[in-house]
């Protein structure tokens, strides 16, 4: 690694490499990616963002003991660009060890063990205002976070799921991987955890996985038997029948393609039991859902100055993960609200 420095345990420090996939199960020789990524400090890539031109960077301070979230992006003449310090709603004098940004890179999760949140390291949220500025911290609350240590946070390019490592729930010991969906963005609904379970996790420590666009493979850091000591990285490819998800993405817009900050509440087609609800961006209009394949749902849409709308949506079978578009036009008081879907 870049200098001679050991830490506390007499580990030498860490330092950022790289290796490219070569075929089925073949990889190139790791390289050490140099600076200025990598210093005589501690060096730890904990994401990417969802381009792959940015990569998030924990680097210790000169004690080796505190540290910060940095920022890198990618140059196609120049490689990797300076390091630079990521907004003090993450960075503080308590530890922030890792981030992940999401799809449209407006928002982040990073944790913390910063005060008044639920025990140990907690995982939050910040998000990009329209002036460019980020959003107060949000605490993922109760449903996610508890009295021990979530870390490793990785929301997927669907937006909504989000796997985290956690010492704090049900776990087969140590650090599982677990998986929540966001149900409601603006109330901060997440569903309850879901342990990925075994062989992904194990009785030792399972943490900082990662998922492929199309759902199909995983990539985690675990120390198990049969590895070549300390934490390796494991590859997981899941089966079809894991994945049988659909992404439900569209707009909310005016007659003349204004976009319209609305709620969509999505219920079971008698209108009795409550599915989710999700928020459109304000700016943009935009939402994003993931629902059950070949199911039929009840749409119903309220926005201020609109009556309220309802349809039907009905979500195509599908054998693995699938992504749909599904545009909302609301009109006037007179007029009939109108529906484009299709899908990519």
């Amino acid at each position: 690694t870049t200098g001679s420095r050991k830490d506390a345990t007499g580990q030498y420090l860490e330092d950022v490499y790289r290796s490219v996939k070569q075929g089925e199960g073949a990889w190139s020789k790791a390289t050490n990616v140099g600076p200025p990524i990598n210093s005589g400090l501690q060096d730890a890539t904990v994401g990417l963002s969802p381009d792959g031109r940015g990569m998030i960077v924990y680097r210790t301070s000169d004690d080796l003991v505190s540290g910060d979230l940095w920022m890198t992006r990618m140059n196609e003449q120049s490689g990797w660009g300076p390091l630079e310090r990521m907004t003090d709603r993450i960075n503080t004098e308590h530890h922030e060890p890792s981030a992940s940004i999401a799809p449209e890179g407006n928002e982040i999760y990073f944790t913390s063990d910063r005060p008044g949140g639920y025990g140990g390291r907690d995982i939050y949220r910040i998000r990009q205002l329209p002036d460019g500025s980020w959003s107060l911290p949000l605490n993922l609350g109760p449903v996610v976070n508890t009295p021990h240590d979530e870390d490793a946070p990785f929301i997927h390019s669907d937006g909504v799921t989000l796997f985290f490592s956690s010492n704090g729930h049900n776990t087969m010991g140590g650090y599982d991987v677990f998986r929540t969906t966001l149900l409601d963005g603006d109330m901060n609904g997440w569903s309850d955890p879901e342990n990925l379970g075994y062989p992904l996790n194990t009785v030792n420590d399972d943490i900082f996985f990662t998922l492929s666009a199309d759902g199909t493979t995983g990539y985690f850091s675990s120390e198990r038997p049969g590895g070549l000591g300390g934490q390796d990285i494991y590859e997981v490819v899941f089966p079809s029948s894991q994945l049988r998800k659909v992404v439900v993405h569209g707009l909310v817009t005016d007659g003349l393609e204004r976009p319209i900050r609305a709620r969509v509440l999505v219920m079971d087609p008698a209108g009795e039991e409550l599915v989710g609800i999700y928020n459109t961006d304000q700016r943009t209009g935009r939402f994003l859902m993931v629902l059950e394949p070949g199911g039929r749902f009840a749409l119903s849409v309220e926005a201020p100055g609109f009556p309220d709308h309802a349809e039907e949506l009905q979500v195509p079978a599908a054998s693995g993960l699938l992504e749909i578009s599904h545009d909302i036009v609301l009109g006037s008081g007179e007029d009939q609200g109108l529906t484009r879907h299709e899908d990519r």
